[in-house]
């Protein structure tokens, strides 16, 4: 009776794991404001305070301030159209057709974006350029508990498309002390205590001639364009934390974590194609091994390439599925998890690839293409690939999509133009398929960059690279590790400071016997050291590209013990930032989480010599001003929530990591 007790208590707690919001001290419990006085409307709590002035039928912003920062804003145009014939308009072009409104907005309690769920103020109104015919809806928004505020432009032609060559919403003088803060496209424009930016993973940003701006380029007419920015504040060294807690509170889903096997590498591999006897036999072991016997349930089961017909593009291989997903989905329900699959935008990969292109140009009409395989920017390839995956979702109960391969390919700084199109495609399939079910968890592999604003679509990018590869110091799976930390050192650490290490894509724990995986040693060592590393990431995208047939008792408890230590910190590990140097270099290096409350820190040395490191707990935890910085850390992979003896205690610390170990902590702050 006791073991049927836990089973159904793992199954009811088997859900996707939501995280509460990042911690930023002095926010919360601070409501919205909106105040007009003559021409002067002010957006303000007790943190931040914009004012709007509405003078001679023209709207400008005047000035923005953050606690005691201020960033002056007078004279700077709130927006600027470069249209298709070099004509340049700006924000005082543009005349009000009638008084600002301000509006109180109803938060939504069940709404699955944070922000969404927030009460709030807007100052809203219209604009005209009568000479061009061009006009524009205007909102300014302030949510409660808010650090920031959000503007949306809705540009309308009167007579025409509109042509729009380049729209800019941000122009910042750099005597504010503004730069971008990162390489790629949607990278954020930051001062030490402020952020701003265009709300869309295409954005571009320019420094030229002392002023700094951010903006969008236009690729086709239309008969409208909406484009939204966000300003925001940040308390001194916050920064990072100050733009990621209006992130979680933005992005379409906020953090959950979802624990899922991945049957690349296992029963995907090249143009192999899977069957209903093999994926139910995973279902079944997994939900054996882990489920039934050490009570941790995943949320889904994935299957990668190789279960549709490459002769009839996106349907399911009758003659390997005879029953479509039916036999699959069932198993996988019995145990409360989902099915996720996967597509490719642009059509796979190799051999597939080709015959699924062969099929699509003999339609009629032809399915459109690029250079790199099929176009979601055509409108019959588009509507052919959301049609299946909405039909995944509403037959299947798919929960998951993997969509690997969209636009240029690896290492992007942005999508290019010959890309742009088939990028804002993406951006509006994947909005088009939450609204038929909000919470579906997208990851978005080959072909993205570290742009924070992806996530205001997906859940997860890709970390860029090598699927799987080695590098440095060890043997083959710790020369894996190596270079899988290294490449999100390289790629993202240092190209996107601002993108969250929690939302991406690692590739996963690799258990299996084909591609690089089948040569990674299978020491209980190296696997746990594996396992912890993956999970210690804070990484919301929890793959496990495992064939469950090769574990061992030592194995799986391993795995269950890491997943649950993971979902027990899952409240915290949307602020998982990057501590310590490049792993590529054989730094010590590793990941930490912060809250008032309690924090993590995951440390690894990815070489063969014993190293030492300092843990400075003000450093580490990133800790605000003022915080107290003595905490108690306890080795997290001994077992239990928390053993009674502390492995060390205070606020400056030195460690000796051995060759290619792993150390987690669970730390806890002194009284």
């Amino acid at each position: 009776m006791l073991k049927k007790l836990l089973f159904i208590f793992c199954l009811i707690f088997a859900g996707v794991v939501r995280a509460q919001n990042v911690s930023l001290k002095g926010i919360e419990t601070n409501k919205a404001l909106a105040i007009a006085d003559n021409n002067t409307f002010v957006l303000q709590n007790n943190c931040l305070h914009v004012k709007f002035v509405a003078e001679k039928r023209r709207l400008s912003a005047s000035r923005f301030t953050f606690r005691n920062k201020q960033i002056e804003l007078k004279g700077t145009p709130m927006f600027e159209l470069e249209l298709k014939d070099d004509i340049i308009l700006n924000s005082a072009d543009f005349e009000l057709k009638g008084p600002l409104k301000i509006v109180n907005i109803k938060g939504n309690n069940k709404s699955v974006k944070l922000a969404e769920r927030e009460n709030g103020k807007e100052i809203s109104a219209e604009l005209l350029n009568a000479k061009y015919g061009i006009s524009m809806k205007w909102a300014a928004i302030l949510k409660d508990n808010s650090n920031y505020i959000r503007q949306v432009f809705t540009f309308n032609s009167i007579t025409d498309s509109l042509r729009i060559r380049k729209l800019q919403l941000i122009k910042l003088s750099e005597k504010n002390g503004v730069a971008a803060s990162g390489i790629v496209d949607g990278s954020p424009i930051v001062s030490k205590n402020f952020y701003f930016a265009v709300e869309s993973p295409i954005s571009k940003y320019e420094a030229k001639n002392g002023w700094v701006s951010s903006y969008i380029e236009g690729q086709e007419p239309t008969p409208e364009l909406t484009v939204s920015s966000v300003w925001g504040g940040a308390p001194e060294n916050q920064l990072r934390r100050a733009f990621l807690y209006y992130l979680e509170r933005e992005r379409a889903v906020p953090y959950r974590q979802m624990l899922h096997y991945n049957s690349w590498y296992d029963l995907s591999w090249n143009d192999r194609k899977l069957n209903d006897t093999s994926c139910l036999d995973r279902i079944q072991t997994f939900a054996d091994s882990l489920t039934i016997k050490r009570h941790v349930a995943l949320n889904a089961f994935l299957f990668d390439d190789g279960w549709d017909d490459n002769q009839t593009l996106w349907q399911i291989n009758k003659a390997n599925f005879p029953s479509g997903f039916d036999n699959i989905k069932r198993l996988a329900n019995r145990y409360n998890a989902s099915l996720g699959v996967w597509m490719s935008p642009w059509g796979g990969y190799e051999q597939a690839k080709e015959q699924r292109l062969q099929y699509g140009r003999k339609q009629n009409p032809p399915f459109e293409t690029n250079s790199h395989g099929f176009s979601l920017s055509g409108t019959i390839y588009s509507n052919r690939f959301k049609n299946v995956a909405a039909n995944f979702v509403s037959r299947y109960g798919v929960t998951m999509f993997k969509f690997d391969g969209v636009g240029a390919g690896d290492k992007l700084t942005g999508a290019g133009a010959g890309y742009q199109t088939d990028m804002e495609s993406l951006l509006k399939l994947v909005s088009t398929l939450r609204g038929v079910k909000p919470d579906l968890y997208f990851s978005l592999t080959m072909g993205t960059w570290p742009s924070p604003f992806w996530l205001k679509y997906g859940d997860a990018l890709w970390r860029n690279g090598w699927d799987t590869n080695t590098a440095g110091q060890g043997d083959n799976r710790q020369q894996w590790l190596n270079y899988r930390d290294g490449e999100v050192y390289n790629n993202i650490v240092q190209r996107a400071s601002l993108y969250p290490l929690s939302s991406l894509m690692y590739h996963g724990i690799c258990i299996a016997d084909n591609g690089a995986p089948a040569k990674f040693e299978m020491n209980d060592k190296d696997i746990s050291d594996e396992i912890w590393s993956f999970f210690g990431s804070g990484t919301s995208l929890q793959e496990l590209y495992i064939n469950p047939h090769k574990l061992n008792t030592a194995n799986w408890n391993c795995l269950a013990a890491a997943i649950k230590w993971a979902r027990e910190n899952a409240d915290i590990m949307p602020d998982t930032h990057w501590v310590g140097g490049d792993p590529s270099k054989g730094d010590i290096y590793g990941f930490a989480s912060w809250s008032p409350k309690k924090a993590i820190l995951t440390l690894r040395n990815p070489s063969n010599t014993a190293k030492k490191f300092v843990v400075d707990t003000r450093n580490i935890f990133e800790l605000p001003l003022n915080s107290k910085a003595g905490y108690r850390f306890y080795d997290a992979k001994s077992g239990g929530k928390q053993p009674t003896a502390p492995v060390f205690t205070g606020d400056v610390y030195t460690v000796t990591l051995q060759p290619f170990e792993v150390m987690v902590f669970n730390a806890k702050p002194t009284l």
